[in-house]
């Protein structure tokens, strides 16, 4: 593809697990895990944790240097969280050159895809891969094939770390449930949060409702820092992701 064609109401998520699980979500306990001996302040249900693919993720900007493609014209991509990225013919640099972005194998709507096409790269976030492409006479150039495809909620600047938020399975009867993990995108660091703040990303109550939905589905991105909020009780201590930017996935077919 070239580049003509790649043109507070719940802001603040307390995951707190048995009863209430954030906007309106519920989850329906038994008895039997209600009187459980270790449902005080931990585990009562653990249900199946889909995968979150933790590894892939771009940002990306237009090359608009004056020369003939695929030697200019292409984008600048780079895998977020990391100081270098690997390039296509094996060197780390700061961003590495691509001729082309490869939509073909996202599965979406004309109009999803025209809106990825249409968008100027600051706001997308990508996940896929770097493959080789040969240009006869010219040489081999990098293309990104695209996986997934995310948007960013508002105009917000994104500051932080690039993580994903996903529903852990863990139900809680007293707070703070650790309920969340939080996987740093592109490395293999995983922990836990048990609340989320969302309030200084400007984003709608339509994306709040989209962003929680996705907590609870396939995972949230977003990118923030993690603070641990001081309780009377030092063992209480909540641990919050506050965010400045979240990314919506464009829904495939």
């Amino acid at each position: 593809m070239n580049k003509q064609s790649f043109n507070h109401k719940y802001s603040i998520i307390p995951l707190v697990g048995a009863i209430i699980v954030a906007n309106g979500f519920f989850t329906k306990v038994s008895a039997q895990d209600i009187l459980a001996p270790q449902t005080t302040d931990s585990v009562a249900v653990t249900v199946e944790n889909q995968e979150f693919p933790q590894w892939g993720y771009y940002t990306i900007r237009r090359d608009f240097r004056r020369c003939a493609s695929p030697i200019c014209g292409g984008y600048f991509i780079k895998q977020v969280n990391l100081k270098a990225t690997p390039c296509i013919d094996g060197v780390f640099r700061s961003e590495c050159y691509v001729s082309a972005i490869d939509l073909s194998s996202l599965k979406v709507s004309p109009d999803q895809l025209a809106k990825i096409q249409n968008d100027d790269g600051s706001r997308l976030l990508l996940r896929g891969n770097i493959v080789p492409v040969a240009f006869p006479g010219i040489g081999e150039f990098g293309n990104l094939r695209v996986k997934e495809a995310f948007i960013a909620a508002t105009n917000a600047p994104a500051k932080g770390t690039f993580a994903g938020l996903k529903d852990n399975g863990i139900r809680c009867i007293t707070t703070p449930c650790f309920s969340t993990n939080q996987l740093v995108l592109n490395k293999p660091y995983i922990s836990q949060v048990s609340s989320i703040d969302l309030s200084q990303t400007g984003a709608t109550q339509k994306q709040l409702d989209a962003a929680t939905s996705e907590i609870f589905g396939q995972g949230l991105i977003a990118v923030g820092i993690t603070k641990v909020v001081e309780n009377v009780d030092p063992t209480r201590r909540d641990t919050q992701f506050v965010a400045t930017q979240f990314y919506l996935r464009v829904a495939q077919n």
